[in-house]
């Protein structure tokens, strides 16, 4: 296995044993780790080499709106991660005004290079996407009228954000 290849499993390994904490109930943030690349018994060495890794999982909201369900949350990551931010995608559907139609996490941190640093941990990325689930920026609405209306309409963004969240969460446990 290359150097490279080495050192990344290294780091992914490391970033997901970090992630299966937030399991805890005491976890500043609530995460439940149901796919990566590594099994439960798996050292980093003995991962299958790929260009792209996928971990996915749910995260727990703990606002009043979307914390009535868990969402399930999809992590890519290439081959040059940590120095390259990853994708996030949720697979719940959501009324947010930081996610786009097709499910794609919009946040300064993993859309600006120049703003993800190499040192960013997987556990730092699913807390900025609680804490921006829970908490909108509309100034990074990835569809302007959710965002308009979380603004203008918040009564009415809140009726519709539970409306899905009611019908696509997932259970917390």
């Amino acid at each position: 296995m290359a150097a490279g290849r080495r050192k990344l499993n290294k780091a992914l390994w490391a970033n997901i044993t970090r992630l299966k904490l937030l399991t805890k109930s005491d976890a500043p943030v609530r995460f439940i780790l149901e796919d990566s690349p590594f099994d439960d018994e798996q050292e980093e060495e003995t991962a299958i080499e790929k260009d792209v890794y996928f971990v996915r999982g749910r995260i727990l909201p703990e606002s009043d709106i979307f914390k009535e369900g868990a969402l399930r949350i999809e992590m890519r990551l290439t081959s040059n991660y940590p120095n390259e931010a990853p994708e996030v995608r949720f697979l719940t559907p959501i009324y947010h005004p930081n996610i786009s139609a097709d499910g794609k996490f919009c946040h300064q941190l993993l859309n600006n290079a120049s703003r993800w640093k190499a040192g960013t941990t997987l556990v730092e990325v699913v807390k900025t996407i609680v804490k921006h689930v829970d908490n909108p920026d509309p100034d990074y609405a990835a569809i302007y009228d959710i965002g308009k209306e979380y603004m203008e309409n918040r009564a009415e963004f809140n009726r519709k954000a539970l409306e899905m969240i009611k019908k696509h969460s997932l259970p917390r446990q």
